[in-house]
């Protein structure tokens, strides 16, 4: 006989292999990772500086005395912005050798961040970190950190009990129907007649949206390892069975569900893309060659 506690440890087990997958393959990259958000003297990739960054800022509306804390800190560019303003900054991440990567880049810069170990998977380790800290945090920001996880569940109980009451939450992330792995970029090269220059014309083709089934995923064209970017297909998921709705590609309503269930409410959202005067024709499949296509899509959210 299936109980409803078996399948609940079911579940986290399998959620378990899933995120220990990908946190392996964010200690392997954690050089490359670093190496390749500081080309140029920048701190991030034109899609974290361009697109990203300035989303972040906007949403969080950041005033002097407030406290961040960032989940899924990674290599701690989020926290660098913020803790370049003055702000108190915390910094979670599941891997080690990336918030190392955060810890050297914050001492050799002069910042001041806190950085420590957290699974946004274990609501129990979440719980205890919030129990720590009972001051709270007036801005909590999450930066494409939902796609890698098996589900949104445990984070969205946990937000409430980490942010102020009239604290903000952003969130952003890769666009649920113009990104991948849900939309594929496509192109046509075609001559102008009246000039016989060469022009390039691109657009989005959204072939399955709601049901896509597990796939390998590049954060960065060119990294070592792909990450898991996936979601539950029930026809051919080991856990087909398993009563819940958890994904990694989430349609908007599923990305968006377990943060309103869980008391909170969505209150400004943006859609940002590259600008189209920034066109890279040397690389025809380049974003940047996509202005009316948001590849990220970002969100706040308070509590109810």
């Amino acid at each position: 006989m299936t109980t409803t506690n078996n399948i609940d440890v079911q579940v986290h087990n399998h959620h378990k292999v899933e995120t220990d997958s990908n946190r392996k393959v964010w200690d392997a990259i954690a050089d490359w990772w670093e190496r390749k958000h500081s080309e140029n003297g920048s701190d991030g990739t034109d899609m974290f500086t361009e697109c990203l960054l300035p989303q972040v800022e906007d949403l969080a509306n950041w005033q002097v005395g407030e406290n961040v804390l960032d989940l899924g800190a990674g290599s701690g560019i989020i926290c660098r912005i913020f803790a370049k303003k003055g702000a108190r900054v915390t910094g979670l991440d599941y891997s080690e050798p990336m918030l190392e990567k955060a810890r050297k880049r914050a001492e050799s810069d002069g910042l001041n961040v806190e950085y420590a170990f957290i699974d946004l998977m274990d609501i129990n380790n979440m719980t205890e970190y919030a129990d720590k800290h009972p001051e709270k945090f007036d801005i909590i920001t999450i930066s494409t950190t939902l796609k890698s996880l098996p589900s949104l569940e445990p984070i969205a109980k946990a937000l409430p009990l980490l942010l102020k009451p009239d604290g903000r939450v952003v969130i952003v992330d890769l666009h649920p129907a113009f990104s991948k792995p849900a939309a594929h970029r496509g192109m046509e090269i075609f001559e102008d007649p009246e000039t016989g220059k060469q022009q390039l014309q691109t657009y989005i083709k959204v072939m399955r949206y709601l049901n896509i089934p597990p796939s390998q995923s590049e954060a960065v064209r060119g990294q070592p390892e792909p990450l898991v970017s996936a979601c539950k297909n029930r026809s051919i998921h080991p856990l087909a069975d398993v009563p819940d709705k958890t994904t990694y590609h989430r349609p908007f309503w599923s990305l968006l569900e377990p943060f309103f269930k869980n008391g909170l409410v969505m209150d400004a959202m943006r859609e940002p893309a590259f600008k189209a005067e920034g066109r890279d024709l040397d690389h025809p499949q380049s974003y940047h060659n996509f202005p009316q296509t948001p590849m990220l899509l970002a969100f706040r959210l308070k509590l109810r």
